[in-house]
């Protein structure tokens, strides 16, 4: 066989080899490793400030420059306040976020319960959770603050974690969760 055709056949197969894989239909995943983590929780970038977010940067005594929102920024060095009752999603939610986070240079994550879990009609318990996630960049930090609404079945296993429609939803849910 004579190089040109090695080339020839090399180019064609490098060619036409993702056309054929995209051809074959895949099966949807619908396992965790699927889930994408929202801009909200997700390191500064260009989606955050599509949607209009202000961030600014702080000197923050005992640990240096801090990019963050105004809200983020106001609570460093204080535990997250979390809501009473009974939340049996934030260990599970915390574990995926700290996975997600981790290939994005996350130092920390904190996760408290942001009210009561509820159950729905096939079991899974439901509930949002508050994060504060701490981002290591270069030469500072930045730290992302939001409330997530995660569902995990009885068996532990997550099932979702997404940002609730508005702030106003998690407000009414702790309401509730108090009388």
């Amino acid at each position: 066989m004579s190089i040109r055709s090695i080339c020839c056949a090399t180019l064609i197969s490098a060619l036409a080899g993702p056309a054929l894989a995209q051809d074959a239909p895949a099966a949807p995943d619908t396992s965790a490793a699927t889930w994408q983590m929202p801009w909200q929780i997700a390191p500064i970038g260009p989606a955050s400030a599509a949607a209009g977010e202000q961030t600014i940067m702080s000197m923050v005594p005992g640990t240096g420059l801090v990019k963050g929102t105004s809200t983020a920024l106001q609570s460093i060095g204080q535990p997250l306040p979390g809501v009473p009752g009974r939340n049996r999603t934030v260990d599970t939610c915390r574990t995926v976020v700290m996975s997600e986070a981790g290939k994005a240079g996350m130092k920390q994550v904190e996760a408290v319960s942001a009210g009561a879990d509820k159950t729905d009609k096939k079991g899974d318990y439901f509930a949002p959770v508050r994060f504060r996630i701490t981002y290591e960049t270069p030469m500072m930090y930045e730290v992302r603050e939001a409330t997530m609404i995660c569902v995990v079945n009885r068996k532990g296993a997550i099932v979702d974690a997404y940002m609730p429609a508005d702030e106003s939803i998690v407000a009414q849910w702790t309401a509730l969760g108090r009388r």
